[in-house]
């Protein structure tokens, strides 16, 4: 990983788009954005809001923003008016960068890549717990599936607003879905939170949609959702588990109950001593991960066969908070022995 390093070393770094484009190199910095020179006859000159800046890899500054969305806003051959900077958009991924990077004023966060995923991080960053695995800029032409099940196609494009999804070969059609419903990736699919009902009629068309379309009431309270339980949303896709999710067996009938994940994901957790432990984090294919605390977060990685019964608002766990405490908390995911280990020790329970 880079160092952080602070905004007046930036000049002459070389620039990336979010779908890896050349932006130039550094030209100058103000308070207020960054100029870039790309080329050397046919310069362009890109004048580049600093908050849009995601970090620092120690070879290039990356933009959270495509090369043709630089190109429309902010490519000229003069300094921008700082008014065109106030929109409500930009004020909002302001205050998000903010709150995960407290010294951003100073110093620009480092910036590390691998195969797995883009992430930046700080001093002062949160982290999403178990880490950012997909970033944004490695899901094109991934796989797209609703939430009930539906193909939708294959990514397309990433905005900052949208991703675009195109379905068939011949008779094409396009889904430009709001980014705050995809729920995850799961190594295969990335999932969205609504139907494919929903998504057709309301994201089908031929072009992008406008950004006032993204300001209902009922997404702007699903966005502050996600980016409380994900601050790294704004720069990756959470993993989540392939399988459909908890499945438990009824000690009444004998059957089995199928919990959904995407129900499972956010619910609280509540131990046999009736002490809440947070909340599930995600859910793995044999265990669960439980988030408590935010200025100090503990996380617990739960087996599965501790779950006794969820009543749509709390899974139960069969076991006492000071035993969850003790036993399951940990800073890293554990293998998948331990896991087994862990759950072989308790008997699994079924639904009361």
């Amino acid at each position: 990983m880079s160092d952080i390093i602070s905004w007046e070393k930036a000049i002459d770094k070389k620039v990336k788009s979010s779908d890896n484009h050349d932006l130039g190199k550094i030209e100058s910095i103000t308070r207020e954005y960054i100029q870039t020179k790309e080329g050397v006859i046919g310069k362009k000159y890109y004048f580049i809001p600093k908050y849009y800046i995601q970090g620092y890899d120690g070879d290039n500054l990356w933009v959270s923003l495509t090369k043709d969305e630089v190109k429309t806003k902010f490519e000229r051959e003069t300094p921008p008016d700082l008014k065109e900077f106030e929109t409500s958009e930009y004020a909002e991924r302001k205050s998000m960068v903010i709150k995960q990077y407290s010294d951003f004023d100073n110093s620009i966060p480092s910036y590390s890549s691998s195969t797995s995923g883009t992430q930046a991080t700080s001093a002062n960053a949160k982290q999403m717990p178990g880490g950012v695995e997909m970033s944004w800029d490695k899901i094109i032409d991934k796989k797209v599936k609703s939430s009930d099940r539906q193909d939708l196609g294959k990514v397309e494009s990433v905005s900052t607003e949208y991703i675009e999804v195109k379905e068939g070969l011949v008779s094409k059609k396009h889904y430009y879905i709001p980014k705050y419903y995809i729920e995850g990736f799961d190594g295969e699919h990335l999932h969205t939170s609504l139907t494919k009902d929903e998504i057709k009629a309301k994201y089908e068309r031929d072009s992008p949609p406008a950004e006032s379309e993204f300001r209902t009431e009922e997404y702007m309270n699903r966005k502050r959702k996600v980016e409380e339980n994900y601050p790294q949303f704004l720069h990756g896709i959470p993993i989540i588990a392939k399988e459909p999710g908890v499945t438990l067996q009824s000690s009444s009938s004998g059957g089995t109950v199928n919990i959904p994940w995407e129900e499972v994901i956010h619910k609280h957790v509540r131990a046999s001593d009736n002490v809440d432990i947070g909340d599930v984090e995600r859910v793995g294919n044999e265990f669960i991960v439980v988030r408590e605390g935010v200025s100090k977060v503990h996380l617990y990685y739960i087996p599965k066969s501790y779950i006794n019964n969820y009543d749509g608002s709390y899974l139960y766990i069969n076991a006492p908070s000071g035993l969850v405490s003790a036993k399951f908390e940990r800073d890293t995911e554990p293998t998948p022995e331990e896991i087994k280990m862990l759950g072989e020790e308790q008997p699994k329970k079924g639904l009361e």
